[in-house]
């Protein structure tokens, strides 16, 4: 962890944030009980340098395990369902996919990754279009976040 703020540079511990939410559409990215580096001030920093970087390979991962249809074409994409079928155009409606997240020596918090569910038009099967369009989004989400949570930019 580190041990000195980086606005400020007064000693901080480690506390937990309120939900912070933040959004790369069409993926919205929600977290409750945040592990960071707190000073008396009230700055706030990510609990060690590693952690944001961490934060965005642990999302894409379970993105990565979502269900979604088989994402096919080079300019104009399709989104085909395990039973053949493309995916209906329109998304019917929007779901929360819920995460337990810990960190090394920190404590755990929750994750939520909102995305868009399309049915398919041949199983009727809900799914998003793909994980692949997850995980692209993930590092953004992520970037925003930071800004949402009052973390300081590096470098």
């Amino acid at each position: 962890m580190i041990k000195h703020c980086p606005r400020c540079s007064g000693a901080v511990e480690m506390k937990t944030l309120d939900k912070v939410s933040a959004e790369d559409a069409p993926l919205k990215l929600s977290v409750s009980g945040m592990p960071a580096a707190k000073c008396a001030k009230g700055h706030a920093a990510p609990i060690d340098r590693d952690f944001m970087l961490w934060l965005i390979h642990e999302l894409k991962a379970r993105g990565a395990s979502l269900p979604g249809a088989e994402e096919k074409g080079m300019l104009l994409k399709k989104y085909i369902c395990g039973c053949g079928k493309e995916l209906a155009s329109k998304s019917e409606r929007r779901q929360n996919f819920n995460f337990d997240l810990a960190y090394s020596s920190a404590p755990a918090f929750k994750a939520e990754l909102e995305m868009p569910v399309y049915k398919c038009t041949g199983c009727g099967k809900e799914q998003l279009r793909s994980a692949k369009q997850v995980q692209g989004h993930v590092a953004q989400a992520i970037a925003a976040l930071n800004d949402a949570a009052g973390f300081p930019h590096s470098g």
